[in-house]
């Protein structure tokens, strides 16, 4: 089994996972892959998670299933969001297990068992990082909430504290209604 050890080509560089492979060479050599993605390195979730969010760290392994090439592995990562009911940061912990078939020809999809999530990609070369973050958005909720907020939030408009905010609709003929006072 041949390890991808990116320390051991970039050594004084963090492992990223901005590697482009070839799935099917990689899968016939049983690679595994390691590494992390850092804040600015993300292009899908960016704007959803805060910087302070730590790596997401992946191991993959491709390999081979029949006719496809599988990935397995996991990935984890303690990503920051922000609450929408009270905009305090909310953790994230994200611990997926990784189960893919990694195709080019959405025809094949229908011929994927069960035990495989599909990986629909273009080209002939793919990028680890996409892969890895399009699982991550599959774990990020829609809307990031805590279970219980650190501070106290107004239940209804008659709670202490609650003021509604509303604009004082102005009449549009009040300028004419001043130039016809004069």
């Amino acid at each position: 089994m041949l390890q991808l050890k990116l320390n051991a080509i970039l050594p004084n560089m963090t492992k990223t996972l901005q590697i482009e492979v070839d799935p099917s060479l990689c899968a016939s050599q049983e690679r595994i892959i390691s590494g992390e993605l850092v804040y600015k390195e993300l292009q899908q979730i960016q704007a959803d998670i805060d910087p302070s969010s730590s790596p997401i760290r992946a191991e993959l392994t491709f390999g081979k299933v029949g006719k496809f090439v599988v990935l397995t592995g996991r990935i984890s990562a303690n990503l920051v969001l922000q609450c929408a009911a009270c905009l305090e940061l909310v953790d994230l912990p994200v611990d997926i297990n990784v189960k893919l078939a990694i195709i080019n020809d959405e025809a094949r999809i229908g011929l994927i068992t069960d035990d495989y999530e599909p990986y629909l990609y273009e080209g002939e070369r793919l990028l680890i990082s996409d892969v890895v973050e399009a699982e991550v958005v599959l774990v990020i909720p829609a809307i990031a909430r805590h279970d219980i907020c650190p501070i106290e939030l107004p239940k209804t408009s008659t709670s202490k504290g609650f003021t509604l905010e509303t604009e004082k609709n102005k009449n549009p003929f009040e300028v004419l209604e001043k130039l016809k006072s004069n």
